[in-house]
């Protein structure tokens, strides 16, 4: 009985153990990857992302505090409270300087609708390093939180304030848009400034902003509806070096802004004035005469664009890769000089150019075998039209609304 007992006993003991091991948990094979291989897959993460695997384990929480991967932070579309959040990872990226957080180059906060000017600020006092700043649907963030921002972070290059309706300004002034020297007696030097949707921008702001920012080379004011033809010739008389420009929907601009937009010469390669319907073929004249290596041109919805704009813009701009004349008094008499003169092109938008045939796209694909996209919807394009322009451009991406098509 006695031996029973202890043979039981000992069973026992062993099926305790057997469990006890079945318990533990399996190695993770990502626990096998070499240390570079780890930190490489978390510099795709987002900063919200890196912070929540530093609590899995102590290996992981060494990992996340590299301070190579913190050159920048990303939180989008957070709910969180972003100033908090801010105020902390600035503290803690501070390392061996304290407050300072040097490393920094990048914040990207796209649609943290919780910032304010507080984390603003605070980004302004502990990032002299930042170049580029992402802000687009932070509606919350006022024109002093931007100028503390510009004074402080002197190095910045790139600032995204779309859809932020509060900011009618850029400035290195207290106020802003009151007149004399800038406080540091300096330029901001921004490159690249998006102010899409920023509705209350008007002629004196955007004024104030190119004399401060006369190095831009990227500037995008979509839906800015305030502006007129006065902050055309601020752009033309203080940033020279601009490159890109996009004012599409700002239908108070006319063929006079056009006009002084010219000025910026050859310099200027991108321009979108989609659905400024005041312009027309007068304001092309002066582009075509002007501007002769634009890349990019967007006109869309201005009616008063014809094949004398196409025909103009042939001769003196044979670079032309993209042009959008959606919606404008275009046919087959446009587009075949524009085919003849301009092979590089690649895309070209013709929606809703009702007179425009099979004729006019056929000739535009013989020419400009290169063609990427074509937008013929709403056109009067037959089905053997269609497959025309397919053999001689079989790579084209062709929209289009005829169900025929398929």
């Amino acid at each position: 009985m006695s031996t029973f007992k202890g043979d039981a006993t000992g069973s026992d003991k062993t099926s305790e153990d057997s469990g006890r091991k079945r318990k533990l948990p399996k190695p993770s094979s990502f626990d096998h990857l070499p240390d570079d291989v780890v930190l490489k897959i978390f510099s795709y993460l987002p900063s919200d992302h890196l912070c929540r695997c530093s609590r899995v384990s102590r290996r992981w929480y060494e990992f996340v505090w590299e301070p190579f991967l913190w050159t920048k932070i990303v939180i989008n579309n957070s709910v969180i409270d972003i100033d908090k959040a801010i105020k902390i990872l600035t503290k803690r990226l501070s390392y061996n300087t304290p407050y300072v957080c040097v490393i920094l180059e990048r914040v990207n906060l796209n649609g943290c609708e919780m910032l304010t000017d507080k984390g603003l600020y605070t980004i302004a006092k502990r990032c002299p390093e930042l170049r580029h700043l992402q802000l687009q649907g932070c509606h919350n963030i006022s024109n002093m939180a931007v100028f503390e921002l510009v004074s402080n972070c002197v190095n910045l290059e790139h600032l995204d304030l779309s859809g932020c309706p509060s900011v009618t300004c850029i400035s290195l002034l207290d106020g802003g848009l009151s007149h004399g020297a800038p406080r540091h007696q300096q330029q901001i030097y921004l490159r690249y400034l998006d102010m899409t949707d920023c509705f209350a921008l008007d002629d004196d702001g955007l004024g104030v902003i190119a004399m401060h920012c006369s190095q831009l080379q990227f500037l995008y004011l979509r839906r800015c509806v305030q502006l007129t033809d006065e902050s055309m010739q601020y752009l033309a008389n203080y940033c020279s070096t601009l490159r890109e420009l996009s004012v599409s929907d700002c239908r108070n601009i006319t063929d006079l802004g056009l006009r002084d937009l010219s000025k910026l010469g050859d310099n200027l390669r991108y321009l979108s004035v989609a659905k400024c319907d005041r312009m027309s073929d007068v304001g092309v004249r002066y582009l075509a005469k002007f501007c002769s290596k634009l890349r990019y041109l967007n006109v869309r919805g201005c009616e008063g664009v014809s094949d004398e704009s196409l025909e103009l813009l042939s001769a003196s701009c044979p670079r032309l890769r993209s042009l959008d004349v959606g919606k404008c008094d275009i046919s087959d008499q446009g587009l075949v000089v524009l085919s003849q003169n301009c092979p590089q092109l690649r895309k070209l938008s013709l929606k809703a150019c009702d007179s425009i045939t099979d004729k006019g796209v056929v000739q535009l694909a013989y020419y400009c075998r290169g063609l990427q996209q074509l937008n013929i919807q709403d056109c009067n394009i037959s089905v053997e039209g269609y497959k025309r322009v397919k053999r001689y451009c079989r790579r084209c991406i062709i929209e289009h609304t005829n169900p025929a098509f398929y």
